[in-house]
């Protein structure tokens, strides 16, 4: 292995996991509506399904997207359509549940979370940076992806915990309908940006 550029993937991975974006915003927001204990199918969703991403981009299908420029412009619309489909949901009206957790509704499921890797925008890029910059750190494909995947396993869990945990101490403050309410349209304002700016970068 070159220790080299393996500690620049992990330099990479902790930026690309800790830096905002729709994976981070989520978790927060999950933690701060449900708490951290419903919101942890959401994390390992996360984790999981951004390594195996990872590791799939790596073993080649990076190149055939690199080879299709259209597949990213198709991601990014996706992307955003999700995106703003999930600020429409902390949005519109609903009754409040019986543990008055976010007006009802629920967190994220594990395969709901691991398969919107394959529409975050986000994730494609450090991906496809991936599998172009680092060949040269295993010479066996196989060994490279796996590598490359427990790497953003491992940051993943660590950085998304992070802002899993800051929206569990927002969470303590979220007591009544009203502020729950108002932290509901804050957060879909600040999905539904990130949306459009997916869609225009």
């Amino acid at each position: 292995m070159d220790f080299v550029l393996f500690t620049s993937l992990l330099s990479l991975a902790f930026v690309g996991a800790v830096t905002p974006g729709p994976n981070n915003l989520m978790i927060m927001t999950s933690s701060a509506a449900f708490g951290w204990r419903r919101s942890l199918q959401h994390l390992w969703g996360i984790a999981i399904g951004f390594g195996f991403m990872n590791a799939v981009v790596t073993l080649g299908l990076g190149q055939v997207v690199q080879q299709l420029p259209e597949l990213l412009v198709a991601v990014k619309i996706v992307g955003a359509a999700w995106l703003l489909w999930l600020a429409y949901q902390f949005i519109r009206p609903r009754p409040a549940s019986r543990d008055g957790a976010s007006n009802g509704g629920r967190p994220l499921r594990f395969h709901e979370a691991a398969l919107f890797q394959w529409v975050n925008p986000k994730g494609w890029t450090f991906a496809l940076a991936v599998a172009s910059g680092y060949v040269g750190l295993l010479p066996s494909h196989w060994s490279r992806a796996a590598v490359v995947g427990l790497v953003f396993v491992v940051m993943a869990l660590l950085c998304a915990g992070l802002w899993m945990l800051a929206g569990e101490a927002l969470h303590r403050y979220l007591n009544g309908p009203q502020s729950s309410r108002v932290f509901s349209l804050i957060m879909a304002g600040v999905i539904a940006v990130t949306a459009v700016v997916i869609v225009l970068s």
